[in-house]
């Protein structure tokens, strides 16, 4: 098995340059590793390029260039039926608006991605029912994300992006619009469950109580990875 759950290598990302719109550089040559069961926090300021940066890695944005890397495997981002399913199969993502769907309780938002994939509507029910009595959502799991608190829908939230136990989990400000005593219990329940099903994951933040409880803490530097 290899030990690389996300490589880039050599990745250039640039906006403009087109008529009156002068050209900016991203990322220029950027070079970024994750190693499996490993658990990085992204650090910089607004503008740095942390969101666009998890869109690279989450296989999201192909205006790029550079060679991306998925369990050692090289994706070839001009291949959009390629790129979805090694996406689908691969990573997760919990961003910091839940997007959850309103007419859905919270069990029936976190198992779609299973439905999705095949699984039967049973053993999808009874994981999610698991997953949510791990986040202490279990006498919750009927309710519509209107009933939920913020930092409870985070939590169907990241649910249904650890449900497929996907190899890599991508997180953008997961904890943005939460009061500070939710963010540590909502950032404690993301941890558990990342090193419960081995999971690799980026969580790119500006909070310093994530900057604690991650393996590693990296930057965005004049579009390069620093590690801090």
């Amino acid at each position: 098995m290899n030990d690389i759950v996300l490589r880039l290598h050599k990745v250039t990302k640039t906006y403009g340059g087109n008529g009156n719109i002068p050209l900016v550089e991203i990322f220029k040559g950027l070079d970024f590793k994750v190693k499996r069961n490993e658990v990085v926090g992204l650090f910089s300021p607004s503008g740095s390029g942390k969101t666009t940066f998890l869109q690279i890695a989450g296989l999201l944005d192909s205006k790029c260039s550079g060679d991306i890397y998925i369990n050692g495997s090289k994706v070839n981002p001009k291949n959009d039926f390629q790129t979805s399913m090694i996406r689908r199969k691969n990573i997760g993502f919990v961003f910091q608006f839940h997007h959850l769907i309103q007419e859905f309780s919270a069990l029936e938002n976190i198992i779609l991605p299973l439905l999705f994939d095949g699984t039967s509507k049973k053993i999808a029910v009874k994981k999610g029912q698991h997953l949510l009595e791990k986040v202490g959502l279990g006498k919750r799991m009927d309710n519509r994300p209107a009933e939920l608190s913020g930092g409870e829908q985070q939590r169907v939230a990241i649910c249904r992006a650890i449900i497929n136990e996907p190899a890599l989990l991508l997180a953008d400000e997961p904890t943005g619009n939460l009061d500070q005593s939710t963010t540590s219990k909502v950032m404690t329940f993301l941890i558990e469950l990342i090193k419960e099903h081995s999971i690799s994951a980026i969580i790119a933040s500006h909070n310093p109580i994530i900057s604690q409880i991650v393996d590693k803490n990296a930057k965005i530097e004049s579009g390069k990875i620093v590690y801090n």
